[in-house]
């Protein structure tokens, strides 16, 4: 995990500090006070960040060895214990797991026999790093949650996390996740300074979106991981970025336009002199590839990253996955070029470490490639033993998942129930409030009665007061009923608005299905005089689909945008076609939008993109190209249109020297739909047209920014 350089600086002086300290008071301490202080010297080694690996292991080493040297000697069993654990992470820095093993279960019985929660906690942690993860590192918290050491509390919480989702392990995860993230946010707010604290807020962030992920909810992880990346930034940790991990989101949402977007801002802010960021992002690009049939092209991003990792040289468990990602995606990359005993090759050689690892999620995976290898290589008996294995871990993991579901529907649910209880508490105050406005009230009019009785006059003269008052409400009353006469009258007035301004869009829509049909059907025409018969043929196809798709939402005041866009694309692909890819166009999702849900008037982007196509990008010399980017902002959708083309005043020119003076009819069509939108249903939309100019002010295509304020699917239904 990268630090910030600056950081880094400043943790290695200190430590420098701390050893030359530690070495000069040395000469001065004697029996278990010195083998206190040699731990601690080996301990600040392993903590150096300015020092190779090798140097730091083989320094502490020394001073640790010469710890248990004297602590056995004296037989002071806390050193003997401290001194042992610090020589098996100085063998797993080096990766001698065997040994590094062997000296932590020396270590653990001592730790035991000295009664120090702090010293088992820090064995079970190293051996969680070692075997058997999940149930050693909950030892490990279980043993730390009894010491003042918050701080490697979190860190065995978040590996604990980590393993438990890694094996799949959904149900117990979640609360754990939750745990860790407020154990992490606490340490923070006690020393802002600690950067290892900031990056365990970060880590924590990343698991639950792991979490969230495995269980189908893209949105919460895609929240998740933009929480980890903003954290990140404004703590300044380097290494922390997420747009990588966004990308991969994008990925199993088969958003490939947003996808590559935030693969290239992966690329921009990342660090290519490490060769294991390279390796990331070459995994992420040939999962890109391999979604969009494109095997020969993943095949040699994954080979560059194969060579790559020879380069490392051995490997240890954190830098073994990578790899094997690799491996599984290369294995995909061959089935879809149908070189089944290569794809066999490779996937059995990844699953294999899946099952050694005991990662469920990937062992489902992996599961179900090498069930389609075995059927497409004919070896059925095989095929179905690996299918069967994959149906029982998916229907462990589904149910997992469902458990994870449930949970956050019952916490809502509470939640929800918390609410209610407090409204009617409220609810029941207010009686009692009023029960006692009544109780105040019929007091006072008791004492009025008394009053009454003994002062008759008074009591007359009461009489006519209520008697005027009387008179008074039912003057106000006749006034209310009036009033309210009134307000029915106005709201059928309203409603008689409303029914026409319908009338005024259903018209709109009528004349803007014609003009968008002429303009289809004079390019067909176009491609049957030149003689393109087949050309003609595709581009009638797709005419008929977006024909059945105007059809089916002629009489739909609004629509999906998922509908909406579906449009759009058959229509560019027709442009497309018509023009002989004359031009290129990317959809783009800028940030999350639920697209079944979000509701615009039907045709509302198309007549911009037409506008952009015949009047900027069909003159342009060269490839153009026509971006259309959405996102959403306060409840507001926006969608930016941008060409390449040669732009508006161009445009006039060349219009000025032709027979079409005219002003675009579907252009002028959408104004008056968003006019009449605005005044039947008082929503804020807008568009802006901007033209584009590099620094010599030359025309370098429009963009045109619209503004829509949306309606979702209860709404629509109500």
């Amino acid at each position: 995990m990268a630090q910030n350089s600056e950081i880094i600086k400043i943790d290695s002086l200190r430590n420098s500090l701390r050893i030359d300290s530690l070495k000069r008071i040395l000469a001065t301490k004697k029996d278990t006070a010195r083998i206190n202080c040699l731990n601690k010297i080996a301990e600040t080694f392993l903590n150096h960040a300015r020092i190779s690996s090798q140097e730091r292991a083989d320094s502490a080493f020394f001073y640790s060895e010469m710890a248990n040297r004297e602590a056995s000697e004296r037989g002071f069993t806390y050193g003997e214990a401290h001194s042992l654990i610090i020589l098996a992470k100085s063998k797993w820095l080096i990766q001698d797991r065997e040994e590094s093993e062997t000296l932590t279960k020396q270590a653990l019985p001592l730790a035991v026999k000295a009664n120090d929660d702090l010293l088992i906690g820090k064995c079970y942690l190293q051996l969680g790093r070692l075997k058997d993860p999940v149930e050693n590192y909950q030892k490990a918290v279980d043993h730390l949650r009894k010491t003042e050491s918050t701080k490697l509390e979190t860190e065995a919480m978040t590996r604990l996390c980590m393993a438990q989702i890694e094996k799949g392990q959904y149900e117990a995860g979640f609360p754990n996740c939750e745990t860790c993230m407020g154990l992490a946010l606490s340490n923070v707010r006690k020393d802002a300074s600690d950067e290892w604290g900031h990056e365990m807020v970060t880590w924590s962030y990343m698991n639950m979106y792991d979490l969230f992920k495995a269980a189908g909810d893209y949105e919460t992880a895609l929240q998740y991981l933009q929480k980890a990346n903003k954290y990140a930034q404004d703590k300044n940790l380097s290494g922390w970025g997420t747009y990588g991990e966004i990308s991969d989101l994008y990925c199993l949402l088969n958003k490939q336009d947003s996808a590559i977007f935030y693969w290239k801002l992966w690329k921009r802010g990342s660090n290519n002199s490490v060769i294991g960021h390279q390796i990331f992002g070459n995994n992420i690009l040939a999962n890109i590839y391999v979604m969009r049939n494109q095997p020969d092209s993943a095949l040699s991003v994954l080979e560059n990253s194969l060579l790559l990792y020879r380069n490392m040289g051995k490997l240890n468990e954190y830098d073994e996955w990578p790899v094997l990602n690799t491996l599984f995606l290369r294995a995909k990359a061959y089935l879809q070029k149908k070189d089944y005993n290569r794809a066999l090759s490779d996937g059995r050689q990844a699953v294999k470490r899946f099952e050694y690892y005991d990662s469920k999620p990937k062992m489902m995976e992996g599961y179900e490639l090498l069930s389609s290898v075995y059927y497409h290589l004919g070896r059925h008996k095989n095929a179905y033993e690996t299918l069967v294995k994959y149906e029982i871990i998916r229907d462990s993991i589904q149910t997992r998942q469902l458990l994870i579901r449930l949970n956050n529907y019952k916490r809502a649910a509470e939640d929800a129930k918390k609410e209610s209880r407090i409204g009617f508490l409220d609810r029941d105050n207010q009686i009692k409030r009023q029960e006692l406005r009544q109780q105040a009230t019929l007091r006072n009019f008791l004492i009025a009665v008394l009053i009454a009785v003994v002062f008759a006059g008074m009591y007359i003269f009461r009489n006519i007061i209520m008697k005027r008052t009387n008179e008074r409400l039912r003057q106000e009353q006749q006034e209310q009923e009036w009033k309210l006469k009134e307000l029915e009258s106005e709201n059928r007035h309203v409603e008689l608005q409303r029914e026409s301004a319908e009338l005024e869009m259903q018209a709109l829509r009528a004349q803007m299905n014609p003009h968008f049909i002429f303009n289809s059907l004079s390019s067909i025409n176009h491609f049957i005089l030149k003689n393109e018969s087949k050309t003609a043929s595709t581009y009638l196809t797709r005419f008929s689909r977006l024909i059945r798709m105007v059809l089916i939402n002629s009489q739909k005041s609004l629509v999906s945008l998922d509908d909406e866009l579906q449009m759009l694309e058959l229509y560019l692909e027709m442009e497309r076609l018509r023009f002989k890819n004359s031009f290129d166009y990317s959809v783009t999702f800028l940030n999350t939008i639920d697209s079944d849900n979000i509701f615009i008037p039907p045709l509302l982007f198309q007549p911009f993109c037409e506008n952009a196509i015949w009047h900027g990008l069909m003159h342009k010399e060269g490839q153009g190209k026509l971006d259309i980017e959405l996102s959403m902002e306060n409840s507001i959708l926006s969608c930016t249109i941008t060409d390449n083309g040669i732009g508006r005043e161009k445009a006039e020119e060349m219009k000025s020297k032709s027979a079409e003076k005219e002003k675009s009819m579907g252009l002028k069509i959408t104004e008056d739909r968003l006019n009449l939108l605005n005044r039947e249903r008082g929503i804020d939309t807008f568009y802006q047209i901007q033209d584009l100019q590099d620094e010599y002010r030359h025309a370098m295509g429009t963009r045109v920014n619209l503004k829509i304020s949306y309606r979702d699917k209860i709404q629509v239904n109500i």
